[in-house]
């Protein structure tokens, strides 16, 4: 497992990739991760005003993927240690979301939702699995 690595010229470099491929995904996980808190939040309050209640299976997961994208943008920006944790867990988390979005999928917005949910996924995979 690739650790980071300090340069005076370029700072941080996230998960041991090269600094300019490297700022690219970075960059594109953090988009992501901001457009599927987004749809997160708007289906959990969806899925309120529908009826179901906070502690719903369908709502704890969609809370939990908002609050996990929130704290990967943050990890990402702050270029923590954990950032290599964070983007692992948007991609298992944004798979899983896809997934029961697409299922569920009875409305644009539960494919907007799984569309978002399967950029998150594919978006921070590469900071998941960087050499």
């Amino acid at each position: 497992m690739r650790t980071f690595v300090a340069s005076p010229r370029e700072g941080v470099v996230m998960l041991g990739a090269r600094a300019g491929g490297a700022r690219t995904e970075v960059s594109r996980c953090i988009a992501a991760s901001l457009q599927c808190q987004t749809s997160c939040e708007e289906g959990m309050a969806r899925l309120k005003a529908q009826g179901l209640p906070a502690d719903a299976e369908a709502v704890r997961l969609l809370r939990q993927c908002a609050e996990l994208c929130e704290l990967n943008v943050r990890a990402l920006q702050k270029e923590s240690r954990l950032s290599r944790r964070t983007a692992s867990l948007c991609f298992e988390l944004g798979s899983q979301v896809a997934r029961a979005a697409w299922l569920e999928a009875e409305d644009p917005a539960s494919n907007t939702l799984a569309r978002d949910a399967l950029h998150l996924a594919r978006a921070c995979r590469p900071l998941v699995f960087a050499a």
